[in-house]
């Protein structure tokens, strides 16, 4: 077992009491005043909250470090080990959450994920955690891996997303363990989407309600099921669906369901998809894009889904990343794309599968420094294949893939069936290489499919190649 001392030396060290063996902390703690708050043993590693006569000190045993990080000694206390706070302060370990209201600060019962103030449901797995917003968090409830307000009900995974899908799961719970409590699971819920009426696309409105409608569930063998989305604090005399995804009233503009923050109805417009701007900003997904200039701003056509577009200055493309910093939760958010050159970048392909500009290739919006500008050539779209090349190789922005064993300085595309180097031949059909190919003779014969060498003929039969000597 590891304990925390005052050496000798008057130095803060983490002793093996097993070996004796001592470790030094670094970063500043001091044995003035010095006092073990509480220890937390993960794996062999010990962390820690320590006081010395600074304050408050975080020791991180990854590092052998502690950081000072309160010197309100007097209100500081360890909620568990990952929350503590202060009279300023929730903390993550030694992280202030931004605006946090530590006096109204819970761990959720039922839950080891979720906590809440007035502000911020706080969410914990093993290896995330973030703050989410867009929730009521004096009406949240939890149970396990779900969460709900009266009106939402989300799940958490990699991260938490509405789940309002799945309500049947966890219905039967909470009209059990919350049922003096009027939300969605209760036959008294204000807003209940039965009798639901199209507005317009996939806006509906009951006579107290607005609701947007999507789809969960739906395979192959199951129909999907209709989910009524409710929007929230609406005012209902001025609401006006803008387009499939947008709408707004007098004092807010709506993606979906989800408000979109600062946004001005005024002036807002949709630019198609998940784009949107007014008179100052740009919005994607129902987040302001901070860098973008809306005066100059474009979204490309058919690409909504990768977020490709650009201003004057920037491109931009769409990246699962926090929403804001440092503990948003992660979303589709409108990214910069550095060092990417705004005035020559422009689609290849309209599917955003292949994109240029003066220096480099884009694949599906990324930069890819592997392929060739100089001598990079797009030679054909097949959904979903989307085939491209350099001197180097030959390549697929279906599945990202770089054909190996073709040469792309002696490579030819006979057809949209057939290619060849100057040693092998090449299938655009099935994807592979024969090797077994003369690539000296080899020749198209039809524009079906058809081809020859000095010892095969080849057929195209429903996406198969097919052989026979000669």
């Amino acid at each position: 077992m590891d304990k925390f001392i005052v050496d000798e030396d008057l130095q803060v060290i983490l002793q093996n009491e097993e070996d004796g063996t001592s470790t030094p902390i670094k970063g500043g703690i001091t044995a003035l005043d010095f006092e073990v708050i509480s220890t937390y043993p993960k794996g062999w590693l010990t962390f820690a909250y320590l006081r010395d006569h600074q304050g408050i000190w975080w020791s991180n045993a990854r590092k052998n470090k502690a950081s000072l990080f309160s010197q309100d000694t007097e209100a500081f206390r360890v909620i568990d080990e990952d929350y503590c706070c202060d009279s300023q302060y929730v903390y993550l370990e030694d992280q202030a959450v931004p605006d946090s209201d530590p006096p109204s600060f819970r761990l959720l019962p039922d839950t080891p994920y979720f906590a809440r103030d007035q502000r911020y449901l706080y969410v914990k797995s093993s290896t995330h955690f973030h703050l989410f917003e867009d929730i009521d968090t004096n009406a949240v409830i939890a149970h396990h891996d779900y969460c709900t307000d009266k009106d939402h009900l989300f799940h958490l995974s990699s991260s938490l997303r509405y789940a309002n899908g799945e309500k049947d799961e966890v219905r039967a719970w909470l009209q059990e363990h919350q049922p003096d409590v009027s939300g969605w699971w209760s036959d008294h819920y204000a807003h209940s989407a039965e009798g639901a009426t199209q507005i317009t696309g996939n806006w509906y409105e009951t006579a107290s309600s607005i609701f947007y409608k999507t789809e969960w569930g739906g395979t192959a063998h199951r129909e999907a099921k209709e989910v009524y989305n409710l929007v929230r604090d609406v005012n209902r005399s001025t609401f006006e669906p803008l387009d499939e995804q947008f709408a707004r009233d007098r004092e807010r503009v709506y993606f979906q369901w989800r408000t979109i923050k600062g946004a001005d109805p005024d002036t807002f417009k949709p630019l198609g998809g998940p784009f949107g701007r007014d008179d100052k900003h740009v919005y994607y997904n129902g987040y302001r894009v901070d860098e973008a200039d809306a005066r100059q701003f474009v979204a490309f056509a058919r690409t909504e889904h990768l977020g490709l577009s650009k201003d004057q200055q920037h491109v931009y493309r769409a990246e699962v990343v926090r929403t804001s910093q440092p503990f948003g939760q992660p979303d589709d958010v409108l990214q910069m794309i550095k060092g990417a050159d705004a005035a020559t970048f422009e689609l290849i392909t309209p599917s955003g599968s292949w994109a240029v500009d003066a220096k480099r290739v884009y694949l599906w919006g990324k930069p890819n420094k592997n392929i060739d500008r100089a001598t990079f050539t797009h030679l054909f779209d097949a959904d979903p294949q989307s085939w491209a090349m350099d001197q180097n190789s030959l390549y697929n922005a279906n599945g990202k893939r770089t054909v190996k064993g073709v040469n792309g300085s002696t490579f030819v595309m006979l057809n949209e069936y057939w290619g060849k180097d100057d040693r092998v031949v090449f299938s655009f059909v099935t994807g592979s290489v024969y090797k077994s190919g003369d690539a000296a003779t080899f020749q198209v014969t039809d524009d079906t499919g058809g081809a020859e060498d000095a010892l095969f003929r080849y057929t195209v039969e429903g996406g198969t190649v097919r052989k026979k000597k000669r």
